[in-house]
Formats: C-alpha cells, structure tokens, sequence
C-alpha cells in the first residue's frame, strides 16, 4: 500500500507539473502574440524625397558609437554615417545628424518627421518591418552569446557554459528591451516553449556597457553583433563568445512607409556597382578583424643609429623652435605617428610623416600630399594652435604638453570633454596622469559621453590614453641617444 500510495503522488505531481508547465506555455504566448499586435503609439507624417530637397538637406538618426558615429581628429567618422553622407551628395543635399540611445525613440522621430533615416547597425526584424521600410541589405551579421567565461570549480560558477539554445533558460541575459536581441530570445522561447531569465537594461547602458560589464563579472551574459565583435575582442579576455543565436541577419536602414520614393532612391543606389564597392570597402575599414595593438604601458622603444634618429632630423631641428619644443619631442611624435614613413596612410584617412587628417593638412597649409617638409610645416602649426587652446586652460607647461600630444591624437573636443567630465567627477582638470586620462577613458561608457557635460559624445579612447605615455617614453630614449 505504501508502494501504492508513494506512486499515485509521484503520478499527481507530474501531472500537476505538465499542467503548470502546458498552462505558462499558453499564457506566455498569448501575451506575446497580444504585444505583437498591439498599435504603436505615434503618428506617420508624409514627407517624401521631393520635400527632403526641397528643405536642403537629409536628417540622419542614429547611434553614437564605434560602428555608426563618431568624431576622430576633429571629423566625423562611423561606418553608417560615411555612407549616408556619400548618398545625401548623391541627392544633392546637406547631412544633419541626430544621435540617440533608443531604437524605439528612433521609429517614434523617423515616423514623427524628425528625421529621414535610421542608419545605426538596424537588424531587419518582422515587428520593425511591420512600422517601416528597410532598405537592400548593407550586411549580414549573426546575434553572438557572449557570456562570462568560469573555469570549471571555479567558486563562482553557478551556471554551465551555454553551448546550444538548450541552454538559454538556465542562465540570465540581460539585453534591452527595444533590441533585436530581445526579439530574437522572444523568437526562441516561443520555438521551444521555455521561459528565459531576460533582464531588460536601462537605455543608458549601451551594448557596449553591456559587454563591459558582463566581463566584469556584474552580469552574466549578453548578446551583440557578430561583426562588432571584431572591433574590440581584446577589450573582454572573460567573455566566451563561441555561440551564435541566430544565424545570418540582414543590416539595413529603415525609411518611412510614406516616404517610397526615398525608398526607391535609396535602394537604385545601393545597387549600383560602384556604391556596393564602397560599402564593402567601408565595411572592411570599420569592422575589420586585424588584431589590434595590445595595450601596454611597457614601451619597446626603436633601435637607434649613431649620430641620427631619423631621415628628417634637420627638418624637425628647423621646426620645433616655432613652438618652443626639443626638436626630438617632434622626432618622437612621427614616430609614433608614422614610424617615419612620408607615404603612410591610416585606415581613418590620415596620412604622411605626421598623420594629419586631409582637412586639418589644408587648414594649416598642406596640400594632402606625402611631402615630408610640408607635413612637419603643417603639424608644428596645428600644434601652435593647440598650444594657445591649452594655455590658460593648463597653466603648467608640462602638464599642458600631455593635453596638447592628447589632442593631436584624438581632437581637441575630446579632450575638453574629458576636463570637463574630471571636474564632474572631483578629479584635478589640469593634471593628466591619473585624472583627465582617466576620465577621457570613461568617454567609452555612455553613462559619462551622455552626461551634459560631455559635448562630443563617444570616444575610443585607449589610443589617446597609450599615445600621451609612449610620446613621452620615445622622448626620453631620443634624449639619450648619442
């Protein structure tokens, strides 16, 4: 009887156990399918390619980030914006940028008339078809895992490394609700008919934040784009990110539904031979996997010759007088910038023997040209005029040189921001090491380059934060040399 009775109550749990389950499976989906359907809450304007010229210009929404915009050297940059800016010369009208944070704001802005096109990394999902047109495809991309990495035994490790969709319920992936990541997980429960442990994240955390601090152990896993990973790989040793969740998406950008000639337009020139040229070659200069320099604050420094540092050494003699520099100040910096090669061209446009963006080089009067003279010329003036930016604001000289070295790498906006943000912060503004470099660094995190403060938005900032260090190390070696 015990026998008996002990397995009639394992049979009534196990029924009971279907029916919770079967019972969450109907509800879960039913308020899917409810949201799904519910209308969005914002009106369409009409305003089509004929009223875009007529107004004189295009209005761009998107992201302020790596991949979409950005300022480098004082010029905007980004892989959507470069080539929304190619099309708006194409129509034969001006670019307006507008950046925000949140892809449903962009839809409410985009359908409102507050801008014309959406171009930041947009995945073309079925719920934003259904409230705006996309484009041909640009790319295609796959939704990758990226989840904290745990050795085995390790203290830590309540969950086991997800390796298929099996494993997705068992561990928490905190992503944003307005996402295509989101949709996808909502795709996949509905699949497999399992609740997830999705964590919606504030719009102030972008998906970079999210990477970060998955690394760091403060969430467990995200998701992101296989593409943008190899931007920045290097930046998440902890993060395993073997596991894709979806296969091949399509990348587009998205119009109004009442704006078809635009779409059309759009779409005419993204066929064309020569454009689809340009956007692969875009893609490569932006989302390329070469393996980037580790960071380091232990310098190699260059072998040296006797009785020279460079070819140029006259030249940078003759120069640095004009700015009151050691001329192997100004040795160290083409260095750095160019390893002394006139012909040296940069991913980002800058080129020559001081790496000088093209409009700076015609600013300070250079021709983009690999004239060695004429670049040293144009740099050590671009560099007055930093100099005098500089003074009042860092009265110390030698602190004021690490601001100006930052700005010549980065852009002077940038490095204004980071004072800014270290005052903000009850940092010194006018000692670098440890304090402005620090908050320059926090120009990656969208919590600080969307403070009011912050002017110039996002800043990859582990380039500048190295170049001040190795200036002043090649110096040092150069003032040794015999």
């Amino acid at each position: 009887m015990g026998l008996r009775r002990s397995m009639t109550r394992a049979f009534v749990l196990t029924f009971i156990s279907i029916l919770v389950g079967l019972g969450l499976y109907i509800w879960f989906n039913h308020e899917v399918s409810t949201r799904d359907e519910q209308a969005l809450p914002f009106d369409v304007v009409t305003f089509d390619l004929d009223s875009i010229k007529k107004r004189g210009k295009l209005i761009l929404l998107t992201e302020n980030s790596a991949s979409t915009y950005y300022l480098y050297k004082n010029q905007k940059k980004g892989f959507d914006y470069e080539l929304v800016k190619a099309f708006a010369k194409h129509i034969g009208v001006g670019l307006e940028v507008k950046t925000l944070d949140d892809v449903d704001e962009m839809f409410k802005m985009l359908n409102s008339g507050e801008g014309d096109i959406i171009a930041s990394n947009l995945t073309v999902t079925p719920k934003r078809s259904a409230v705006v047109n996309f484009t041909e495809s640009l790319y295609q991309t796959r939704q990758i895992l990226a989840q904290r990495k745990f050795p085995l035994g390790h203290p830590d490790s309540l969950y086991t490394l997800v390796t298929d969709s099996s494993g997705l319920s068992q561990i928490p992936i905190t992503v944003h609700r307005y996402s295509a990541f989101y949709e996808r997980l909502e795709d996949l429960q509905r699949t497999m008919g399992k609740l997830f442990v999705i964590t919606d994240a504030p719009g102030s955390i972008s998906t970079d934040d999210l990477l970060r601090l998955a690394n760091a152990g403060e969430i467990h896993a995200t998701i992101t784009d296989e593409n943008l990973l190899h931007m920045g790989m290097e930046d998440y040793p902890e993060l395993d990110m073997s596991y894709a969740v979806s296969e091949d998406q399509e990348i587009a950008w998205a119009v109004r539904k009442t704006s078809p000639q635009l779409l059309k337009t759009l779409n005419g020139w993204l066929q064309r031979n020569s454009i689809q040229k340009k956007v692969s070659a875009t893609y490569a200069k932006y989302f390329s996997a070469d393996e980037p320099e580790t960071p380091s604050m232990v310098y190699v420094m260059p072998k040296l010759q006797p009785g020279a540092i460079s070819p140029y050494d006259s030249l940078f003699k003759a120069y640095a007088p004009q700015i009151n520099w050691d001329w192997r100040m100004l040795a160290a910096l083409a260095f750095q910038e160019s390893r002394f090669n006139p012909n040296a061209q940069s991913r980002s446009g800058a080129f020559g023997l001081m790496q000088l963006m093209p409009e700076t080089a015609v600013r300070f009067g250079c021709s983009p040209s690999p004239d060695a003279e004429c670049s040293i010329q144009a740099s050590v003036k671009y560099l007055k005029y930093l100099q005098s930016l500089w003074r009042k604001k860092v009265p110390n000289e030698a602190e004021r040189n690490k601001f100006i070295l930052a700005s010549y790498n980065i852009g002077q906006g940038h490095v204004l921001d980071a004072q800014n943000l270290a005052r903000e912060l009850g940092l010194q503004d006018t000692v670098w090491n440890g304090h402005v470099a620090e908050a320059l660094l926090l120009k990656q995190q969208e919590k600080y380059y969307s403070m009011p403060v912050v002017k110039h938005g996002y800043c990859y900032a582990k380039e500048p934060y190295q170049f001040v260090g190795k200036i002043e190390a090649l110096f040092e070696h150069y003032k040794n040399h015999k």
